[in-house]
């Protein structure tokens, strides 16, 4: 016997609009509040993680800080402890939202640690690409350095670790859900 297939007849969707509550404007601000009191929270301890994994990592710079019979692998060992510090403080003191708006002027103070943290990443970068370069070039010769090279290659890591960080903090954004708020209007 060949599969009996019973068709049914097409029913519009029943519009049950009538179990679900709509939210006044007190609850949508509570529930907005709420929302970005979770959110700073989450902020709060994303940044405290993250700033203390590059501060642990400098914990592999130090032996040949101190033991290195070279200059040239203190000096690179310090690039790298100070690339790792440049990214915790990053992470951890400089702001997640630019409020550079024209708004209010800035003190001079103000303006001079701007300076410093828009001239952080970049630079910060570009020791990251020249430590990655120092261990590429120890691929293809022997290093008698104290240190492995491939050691060389965690500052630039855990720079894109940070930013990469700081940008899903800053992709929640809860002024767009403050703009969908209506009016409810009562009966």
């Amino acid at each position: 016997m060949a599969a009996v297939r019973l068709r049914k007849a097409f029913r519009y969707p029943e519009e049950s609009d009538d179990d679900r509550e709509e939210l006044d404007e007190e609850e949508q601000d509570r529930v907005i509040q709420q929302l970005q009191q979770q959110n700073e929270a989450r902020n709060a301890q994303y940044s405290l993680v993250f700033t203390a994994i590059p501060l642990v990592s400098t914990l592999t710079f130090l032996p040949s800080l101190f033991t290195a019979q070279s200059f040239g692998e203190r000096l690179l060992s310090l690039l790298g402890i100070l690339s790792l510090l440049a990214t915790a403080y990053m992470m951890r003191l400089a702001p997640l939202h630019p409020d550079r708006k024209g708004k209010k002027p800035l003190s001079p103070e103000n303006e001079r640690l701007e300076k410093i943290h828009s001239a952080l990443l970049p630079v910060n970068g570009a020791v990251g690409v020249l430590l990655t370069l120092i261990y590429l070039l120890f691929l293809r010769g022997g290093s008698s350095f104290i240190i492995s090279p491939v050691l060389y290659l965690i500052p630039g890591v855990m720079l894109a670790v940070i930013l990469l960080a700081k940008d899903t903090m800053l992709s929640v954004d809860l002024a767009t859900l403050k703009d969908l708020q209506y009016e409810y209007k009562g009966a």
